[in-house]
């Protein structure tokens, strides 16, 4: 490995991350809320504030953001429910 480079750049990921997060068929804007929603949904604190800081540096407002984490916390909330099935 190089001294310079990371080991996410090493595998790639840095490429990959850049290539997903692009504009496509989604818009780099909604795939940054997509990002701070997922963050959330899958608890991650330090991706919560990568992905937040990410989305302030393009524009993105903070209600906009506000809004994306009350969807992830849906997300995360909503998918416990799938333990009452174990008293079927």
């Amino acid at each position: 490995m190089n001294d310079s480079e990371s080991i996410a750049e090493q595998i790639g990921f840095v490429d990959l991350k850049k290539n997903i997060m692009a504009d496509g068929a989604i818009d780099r804007r909604t795939k940054k809320l997509l990002a701070v929603a997922s963050a959330v949904a899958v608890g991650c604190d330090n991706c919560f504030e990568a992905q937040k800081e990410f989305a302030k540096n393009i524009g993105i407002t903070d209600e906009e953001i506000q809004e994306a984490i009350q969807v992830g916390a849906l997300i995360r909330f909503g998918s416990g429910f799938k333990y009452m099935r174990t008293f079927d």
